[in-house]
């Protein structure tokens, strides 16, 4: 079991505003445990999170090869624009998303990611032109700079501290599972390369209906003067 002294540490990680008399008084009258359940969506996040990033830069090298399926003109040049603007996407994404989570908060950045994450991957499995199929990779991109940006953060501020490492570790494993899964997919439904991407809305829809139920960051909270709703979002992570 923690000692009171450790307890009292990891409460004052995640809530900072807190104060510290009435901490060491909540632990000494018993010990914190967890939320088992809000655990369990916070692993389902940490899940998700990895999986949007890794699957886009995954199921693109497949898709691909068939475009010239559907656009018989389409040159190299081309494709190699439609496969790395994404990445262009993703690096204004993740440059600005800081900035923006520090203003509006860790879970609306993460739910405007999910939203273009979303749009991005209709508008891909729709393109009726090459044009339109950058478009719809621009978008995508933006969603995974911003998801791939915020996502680690929210989950090291939101998890108790014993386990961040481990969920921000997952985070990160997941990408290459999707990698490996996206791989895969693609070889299985080739040459319907409009599928391969439409597909990589699924977990990002998923994600964000999830989000709606999830708390704001408990550090942003107290960034804000939100004191208030920083105690209730604690009261989620720990039971008495």
């Amino acid at each position: 079991m923690d000692s009171p002294a450790k307890n009292s540490e990891k409460h004052q990680l995640l809530n900072p505003s807190a104060d510290a008399s009435t901490v060491s008084t909540k632990v000494d009258n018993g010990e914190v445990k967890y939320n088992v359940c809000f655990m369990v969506q916070l692993v389902s996040l940490a899940a998700l999170g990895g999986f949007l990033f890794g699957y886009d830069t995954g199921v693109i090298a497949g898709a691909q090869l068939y475009f010239v399926d559907t656009w018989p003109d389409i040159t190299d040049s081309q494709i190699a624009l439609i496969v790395s603007i994404a990445l262009i996407g993703a690096a204004i994404g993740a440059l600005f998303s800081g900035s923006l989570s520090d203003k509006i908060g860790r879970k609306n950045v993460i739910l405007i990611a999910d939203a273009l994450f979303t749009v991005g991957a209709i508008i891909m499995a729709a393109a009726p032109t090459i044009a339109v199929l950058m478009v719809g990779r621009l978008i995508i991109g933006l969603g995974v700079g911003m998801a791939s940006q915020i996502v680690p953060l929210y989950l090291s501020e939101v998890a108790p501290v014993e386990i961040r490492g481990k969920l921000v570790a997952f985070n990160v494993a997941t990408i290459t599972i999707a990698q490996l899964m996206a791989s895969t997919l693609a070889y299985l439904i080739r040459p319907h390369w409009r599928i391969m991407l439409g597909l990589a809305g699924v977990p990002s829809l998923v994600q964000m209906i999830g989000m709606f139920f999830m708390p704001e960051s408990p550090r942003w909270l107290g960034k804000v003067g939100r004191i208030e709703d920083q105690r209730k979002v604690m009261t989620l992570i720990y039971k008495p």
